[in-house]
């Protein structure tokens, strides 16, 4: 068994970082155990301002080694493996997954931890990175710069090259203001549609009635569209230039459609083509539209001629589900139409508060709490009276 030694370090300031020094013992490839010195940066001034936090943190880390097992060691740097990650496990993904760890991978980690040696990373060293970052970017993507740390060092643990995952320890900072989504009420939605030009019109309209997701609808095939029982079949999508299975196992769903949007597909199919095959939506020659730019070349233009909040696609789909909620329709309703894999996603992201609901609901309010009292504050010969 190998003896463990107690060590205090050593805690310097190096400029603005707060510096340590330690022994550490590693595993080596042949399996045998050797002891290094290691020099590492386990915060910043700014974020650790005091000398006694900075030694809280140094000792947290030696607490870690005296107790747990030596560590893996690893030749290669972040960026090494990052290489190997992206062709060995990403392909593995769909096509929207695989260009978002690759985004985050390329624009975010790669540049920051490219050249740290895996072995050393640990969970401050993402921690400190991820408070750097809160400064400059929304939660979001926060969020998505943990995920694909954790992805990533999940793949490390399981292939030997490190003994833990530092991600999952990593705690995002506290959300900062964000912008309400954008959600269109029904009549909005009408002026919309009804200013769009003829050509995008029935796509728009499918959109705002079913709320599919974008990479839903341009997928969409006439053998997909059941005219005699009335339903959409979501079978597929498609996503930067890539046709895939939809989002998730919850999105594979059967839309039930009425008779106006029936009739109108039928005579969209009559001016298309009578291959069942071929899509129901196909831009000039044949192919999916990009979503993204008739977002810019004709939604977005139409929305600010008419005054309206500038949104995507994704707008549509907030639209439905906030309908379905103002219809009292069942939240199991309303997560089988979206597609959603849980009702929390429909609740909590798409079904936004309606100011005009909210009003009548606190009228209720009022009227139940207060039955005798008609208004607040009302000013009398006696002066203005206030309901204690």
């Amino acid at each position: 068994m190998v003896r463990r030694r107690y060590q205090q370090g050593h805690l310097f300031k190096r400029g603005k970082r707060w510096v340590a020094r330690f022994r550490e013992m590693l595993i080596q490839p042949d399996g045998s155990t050797c002891t290094i010195q290691r020099s590492v940066v386990i915060a910043s001034v700014r974020d650790v301002p005091t000398r006694g936090e900075a030694r809280g943190i140094l000792d947290s880390r030696l607490q870690q080694l005296t107790q747990g097992s030596p560590r893996i060691q690893t030749i290669g740097t972040f960026a090494d493996f990052a290489i190997k990650w992206e062709d060995t496990v990403l392909p593995t993904y769909r096509a929207s997954t695989r260009q978002f760890y690759a985004g985050v991978l390329r624009r975010h980690l790669v540049p920051y931890f490219g050249k740290w040696r895996l072995a050393d990373l640990r969970t401050p060293d993402i921690q400190i990175f991820v408070n750097q970052m809160s400064k400059h970017y929304a939660p979001s993507v926060l969020r998505h710069i943990r995920a694909t740390l954790s992805q990533v060092f999940s793949v490390a643990r399981e292939w030997g090259c490190m003994d833990n995952n530092p991600a999952l320890g990593v705690r995002l900072p506290a959300k900062g203001n964000v912008l309400p989504k954008v959600t269109y009420q029904p009549e909005q939605v009408r002026q919309l549609l009804l200013s769009l030009p003829e050509r995008y019109r029935t796509m728009a309209i499918l959109a705002a009635v079913t709320g599919v997701r974008a990479s839903e609808l341009f997928a969409l095939s006439w053998a997909d569209i059941d005219f005699e029982r009335q339903a959409i079949h979501i079978r597929r999508s498609f996503y930067r230039g890539e046709f895939g299975p939809p989002k998730s196992k919850a999105s594979e769903r059967a839309i039930a459609i009425g008779p106006g949007l029936v009739k109108l597909l039928d005579c969209h199919r009559q001016i298309s083509t009578a291959d069942s095959r071929a899509l129901v939506f196909p831009n000039a020659v044949g192919k999916p539209y990009e979503p993204n730019n008739l977002v810019q070349r004709v939604l977005r233009p139409a929305m600010r001629s008419l005054g309206l909040p500038e949104t995507g696609w994704r707008g549509f789909r907030r639209a439905v589900a906030t309908a379905l909620s103002e219809l009292r329709e069942p939240v199991k309703t309303a997560q089988q139409v979206l597609g959603h894999s849980s009702p929390e996603t429909t609740l909590g992201i798409y079904a936004q508060a309606v100011e005009e609901s909210e009003r009548r609901t606190m009228i209720k309010l009022e009227e139940l709490m207060f039955p005798n009292v008609p208004t607040f504050g009302v000013s009398t010969n006696s002066g203005s009276k206030l309901i204690n």
